[in-house]
Parts: structure tokens; C-alpha cells; sequence
């Protein structure tokens, strides 16, 4: 394990537990970071201004996190504690898309974390507590524990994924549509007959479905390949 690895986050004793009494818990610097990221983005996310935030300088809130990677790690994992892990549906397949539909409606709400997930997938207690309950949805097939563990990588990836073309295509459309730039520059590549395929999909008729139908249906493929079926 190198030093910088945030997993230290969870193999330092809580503050509550040694010293002083603490004037800060680990659930209120993480709420004040995601307040932060939720507003600014993950680049404004500092210990210096998150102990801002909190009253305080960033040499005592180095006596909680020793580093921003472990700020990130305590954020994830707060944001994590957002799934409701309770009864899900009947068959594996529907609890794992039940879990990615909340999964999409968080990271929607905290559109900075998909690329975290993708890249640093936590290992806090909320983070286990997720993946635990996916794994008891997978409980009772025959996939060897491995494939269990790779199945329900992927229903992250491919959730985080959406969501961050979700995020893009928001940030594209704005509020008055497609930019007339992007019209004009699409509708003559598209006349130029060098590209038949493309023309085809983008002329075709627009699926109906919303985003969650597509999420679920991309997620049952997932899970069909590895050999669940609702």
C-alpha cells in the first residue's frame, strides 16, 4: 500500500476516539467538501477550504485527514450512505437495476462523482455496506465469486458512464437546444455522403424511451451477458 493511498482514511482511528474531544466529526468535513463539489466542482474541493468552511485552519483538519485524497475518500463514501439498501425486487437482475437507478439519481445530484467512480472506487464503510447488498443479490447463482465481484463493477461503470453522457449532453443542449454552430456543422458532414452510417442514426426516428428505461434496458444486457435474467 503506498503512503498517499487514501485507504488510510479508514485505518486511522476516528478522532472521537483518541485525545480530546474532537470539534469536528469525519461527517461534517465530507458534508462541507460535497457542499463544495456539489456548487463548484471537484477542482475547488482543497483542505484549506474546506477547513474554511468548517472554522478552521487546514493544519487542524490535517488531524483528521491526511491528505485530499482521503478528503475524496471520506466524500464518496458519505455520498454512498444515499442508497436505500432495503427490500429490492424479486429476481437478481431487478435488485441490480434497482440499485443503478438510485445509483443514476445520485450521481445526478453530485455530478462530480462518476469520474471518481470510474477511476478510485471507494472502500469506506457505506461503500462496503453497497457492495455487500449487491453481492446478496447475486447470492444463490451460480457465478463464482470473482464474476460476482466483476458484474457489479460493471453495473457501476456502466451507470457511471451514462451519467456522465447524461452530464455532456445537458451542458450541450443548454436552455435554448442545440447550438445553430453544431446544426450547421452536423448537417453538412451529413450531406457530404461520407459518412452513410452516421446519417442513418441521427436521421432515424429519436427512441421515446427516457433515461431511466434506457439506463435499466443497457443494464439488463449487462446482466443477460453474464447470465441473469429477470
Amino acid at each position: 500500500m503506498s503512503a498517499d493511498d487514501p485507504i488510510t482514511a479508514w485505518l486511522r482511528p476516528p478522532p472521537a476516539s483518541v485525545g480530546p474531544k474532537p470539534e469536528y466529526s469525519r461527517e461534517r468535513i465530507a458534508a462541507e467538501a460535497i457542499a463544495l463539489a456539489d456548487a463548484q466542482g471537484l477542482d475547488a474541493v482543497s483542505i484549506r477550504r474546506v477547513a474554511r468552511g468548517v472554522g478552521s485552519g487546514p493544519a487542524s483538519l490535517y488531524r483528521y485527514i491526511g491528505s485530499r485524497g482521503e478528503l475524496l475518500e471520506l466524500m464518496m463514501d458519505a455520498v454512498a450512505g444515499e442508497y436505500d439498501l432495503g427490500p429490492l425486487g424479486d429476481s437478481p437482475a431487478a435488485q441490480l437495476v434497482a440499485l443503478a437507478l438510485q445509483g443514476r439519481s445520485i450521481m445526478r445530484r453530485h455530478r462530480w462523482l462518476p469520474p471518481l467512480l470510474l477511476t478510485r472506487p471507494s472502500m469506506g464503510p457505506n461503500s462496503l455496506a453497497y457492495l455487500e447488498r449487491a453481492l446478496q443479490a447475486l447470492d444463490g447463482t451460480d457465478m463464482a465469486g470473482a464474476d460476482k465481484l466483476q458484474t457489479v463493477a460493471m453495473l457501476t461503470a456502466i451507470t457511471s458512464a451514462f451519467v456522465q453522457n447524461e452530464t455532456a449532453s445537458d451542458t450541450l443542449m443548454g436552455q435554448d437546444g442545440v447550438p445553430p454552430e453544431r446544426v450547421r456543422y452536423l448537417s453538412e458532414v451529413m450531406g457530404s455522403g461520407r459518412y452513410p452510417f452516421l446519417t442513418a442514426a441521427f436521421t432515424a426516428a429519436p427512441n421515446q424511451a427516457g433515461p431511466e428505461e434506457l439506463l435499466g434496458a443497457l443494464i439488463r444486457n449487462h446482466l443477460s451477458g453474464a447470465g441473469l435474467r429477470e
